[in-house]
């Protein structure tokens, strides 16, 4: 695999890959930092770098399996880094804090929900869902149902004035790609005969953060949550306490997407 690896910079090597006239290797950055491109390998000054299309074949054409289990995609070696980052299968930890279990996110789903009577709901990209959440249940799970990712639903106090209400994207690696908005809402139903009709909203849009541990994760904490005061608050199904929050959550996919 060495062979694969520029000898300067150690990096992967990815098209362009450059070699001098005595044969010394360089990446297409370490070339472009060069004093006048010249390899400092050949002592008499003479190694100048040209392309080398027979190693970018190899190079484009060298793939490896990712290691996570579950994954069973082969990718090219020089992105072997960045799909890892960005894979659905890449291990993460339990969202209940003081659990050590580490699994892939979709396992993750099912142990929080077998293990600790966490709430899972599946959720559609650019469809809205309506969930009644009590404001005793600190985090629900919600699975996209066309890739299995998970996000973690947390709900925390704000002071005695609100509920503080926040999505993360749970992945092992943090990764940025793919990328996830968030909008969420609830109405104020009461309030619509006395305005025409038209009922007041609180509304929160957000770019979803991915977290690797979302156990650690605080509503109120987050850079973006929604702040849900009583009077949006309804009674429990059974008409009994607690209250719950008649949240409208809409996830999308934000460009770039990648799997």
């Amino acid at each position: 695999m060495c062979v694969l690896h520029c000898p300067l910079c150690q990096l992967p090597f990815k098209p362009p890959v450059f070699q001098c006239k005595r044969g010394h290797l360089a990446c297409g950055g370490c070339v472009a930092r060069l004093p006048c491109g010249q390899c400092k390998a050949c002592a008499d000054g003479d190694g100048f770098f040209d392309p080398c299309p027979a190693l970018d074949a190899v190079v484009s054409s060298t793939r490896v399996g990712c290691p996570n289990a579950g994954c069973h995609r082969y990718v090219t070696y020089h992105e072997a880094d960045e799909h890892q980052r960005a894979c659905p299968h890449a291990p993460c930890r339990c969202a209940e804090p003081g659990c050590a279990f580490v699994g892939a996110a979709p396992d993750l789903a099912f142990h929080v929900n077998a293990a600790h009577s966490v709430p899972v709901r599946s959720v559609q990209y650019g469809k809205v869902s309506r969930f009644q959440v009590p404001v005793s249940t600190p985090r629900m799970l919600l699975v996209g149902e066309d890739d299995g990712r998970v996000f973690l639903l947390t709900a925390g106090a704000l002071g005695a004035a609100a509920t503080a209400v926040s999505v993360v994207c749970a992945r092992g690696s943090a990764a940025t790609k793919p990328r996830f908005t968030c909008k969420m809402w609830v109405n104020l139903t009461a309030s619509a005969a006395a305005n025409g009709g038209k009922a007041d909203i609180a509304l929160v849009e957000m770019q979803v953060r991915s977290s690797t541990c979302p156990g650690n994760v605080v509503a109120a904490a987050e850079p973006t949550f929604l702040a849900v005061t009583p009077a949006y608050l309804v009674p429990g199904a059974d008409g009994a306490a607690p209250m719950e929050m008649p949240l409208n959550v809409r996830i999308d996919k934000a460009l770039p997407w990648s799997d």
